[in-house]
Formats: C-alpha cells, sequence, structure tokens
C-alpha cells in the first residue's frame, strides 16, 4: 500500500506547523523535541507503508508530537492534532467520499470547539466532563445499535 497524496499533504502541514512554532524555541528543549518528534512520524510513516496496522502505528508515532506541541501553545496541540487524524486518515482510506470529509471537519471542529471552552473557562475540568458525557452517548447509542443489529442477523 503506498501512501496517498493527501498523507503528504497533511504531512506538508504538519511539518510546516512544527518548524513554525520550534525555530524560535530552537534553545529550548522544546524546539528540539518538536522536530525530533516529527522526524519520528515521519520514519513511522515510510516505515509501515505497507503495514496492515498503519494507522495505529501512525498513531502511536504522532500522538507524542501532538503533546509536544501542545507544550508550546493550546493552539498548536489542535492544529497537530488535526493534521494526524488527516494522515491517519488517509492512511486508512478515508479521504474518498464527501462524508469521509464531512467527518473529518467534525473533528477538527469538535477538536477547536474542546480547546475554545478550555481557554475560555482557564479550566480542563468542564470540556473533561462534556468529552465524556458525549462519549457516554456516543456509546450507548452504539452498543443499542449493535444489539438491534445482532437481534436481525439472528432472525430473533
Amino acid at each position: 500500500m503506498n501512501p496517498s497524496r493527501s498523507e503528504y499533504l497533511f504531512l506538508g502541514a504538519l511539518a510546516a506547523g512544527v518548524i513554525g512554532i520550534s525555530i524560535p524555541r530552537i534553545g529550548t528543549p522544546e524546539g528540539y523535541l518538536g522536530i525530533a518528534l516529527l522526524l519520528l512520524l515521519c520514519g513511522v510513516l515510510v516505515t509501515t507503508r505497507t503495514w496492515q496496522d498503519r494507522g495505529f502505528y501512525l498513531v502511536c508515532g504522532g500522538v507524542p508530537l501532538v503533546v509536544a506541541c501542545s507544550i508550546t501553545s493550546l493552539w498548536a496541540g489542535v492544529f497537530s492534532a488535526c493534521m494526524l487524524a488527516g494522515i491517519v486518515y488517509g492512511a486508512w482510506g478515508l479521504q474518498q467520499s464527501q462524508r469521509d470529509l464531512i467527518s473529518f471537519m467534525l473533528f477538527c471542529g469538535g477538536t477547536g470547539f474542546v480547546a475554545l471552552v478550555i481557554i475560555l473557562s482557564n479550566h480542563v475540568l468542564p470540556a473533561l466532563l462534556a468529552l465524556g458525557s458525549i462519549t457516554a452517548v456516543i456509546l450507548a447509542i452504539q452498543s443499542v445499535r449493535n444489539y438491534q443489529f445482532r437481534k436481525q442477523c439472528t432472525g430473533a
């Protein structure tokens, strides 16, 4: 499986963002850490191009970069998380239809909204409670749908 063009576009945008926030801080550990973790992500992207579980390895290789960017600023972390999600979406082949693009934009918008709530409230707890409750509702809906699907397929 060859990397799609969108993976390279998102990686280029991520690299430009990481280099842009790392160059002013090149004398501090955050500056070197961002560039080193970007190189790690590039290595994972190249090494795993034929592997089946490529998306998982890209997430594992990219999350430390997102955390390192979040050390600098919350918006840099949000940007790097959205770009990492774009890379993983490309690896999974989820950027081929309009529906996939809408779900990606909803993810990026939701992440930006949560970051805005964190900045405005000056605390993480309200955003954490909101994310937890939304996740619980989604899991409840998914479990009900899974039950209905199993019931329909078994003929009960």
